[in-house]
């Protein structure tokens, strides 16, 4: 099979292809002549976009933020009512169907070598900050409808993100149906709580 031509190739699809390789053998695994070979490119195309195995990595970590926020958006788009976008969102970020875009084994992977590494470490800073303001943003709309009252809006939200994230670790670590789906109704109910939703009794 013949190269393909380097004008039809986009960060997008070499991010998608990288994904499946880190899903498959690991970072540590993850090669760029390995990501070239799955795509049918010279390796030299993944040089031009990324410079270097390390530079693949630091993008990465934006590849997992803007895949899971533009899932959760398709979602979200259709319901109108503040209510109902509350209840998705809560569903969303404590899914134990496995339907939906979870913390999975690329981004933890990602996220530890945040321990070892300054640079990552920062770009996964600033993509949790991004869904910290993003719940800010919804938060805000429930306060406008009487949904919720907040008083400390980015408090409120950080504190969904760290349940939501918790929930993550444990869900990836738990092979208890009965358990994951049990602490999630735990989750969602503290989260309602943190927001002081009218949900709750609603």
């Amino acid at each position: 099979m013949g190269r393909k031509s380097i004008s039809h190739i986009r960060k997008p699809e070499i991010l998608r292809h990288t994904y499946k390789v880190v899903e498959e053998e690991g970072f540590k695994g993850m090669t760029i002549g390995k990501i070239a070979k799955r795509m049918g490119v010279n390796s030299g195309l993944l040089i031009h976009y990324f410079k270097s195995k390390e530079g693949l990595i630091m993008e990465m970590v934006d590849f997992l933020y803007e895949s899971s926020m533009n899932h959760y958006l398709k979602e979200l788009e259709s319901l109108t009512s503040p209510k109902e976008r509350l209840v998705a969102l809560l569903d969303i970020l404590f899914d134990t169907s496995g339907t939906r875009p979870q913390r999975d084994a690329v981004f933890w992977s990602c996220y530890a070598m945040g321990f070892r590494d300054e640079k990552i470490r920062e770009k996964i800073q600033a993509m949790m900050i991004r869904f910290i303001e993003f719940g800010v943003e919804e938060i805000q709309a429930w306060e406008e409808t009487g949904l919720a009252k907040v008083a400390d809006k980015e408090m409120a939200a950080a504190k969904i993100l760290a349940l939501s994230e918790g929930f993550g670790i444990l869900k990836n670590s738990v092979d208890d149906p009965d358990t994951v789906e049990s602490v999630a109704q735990f989750m969602k109910d503290t989260a309602l709580s943190t927001i002081e939703s009218t949900v709750l009794s609603g």
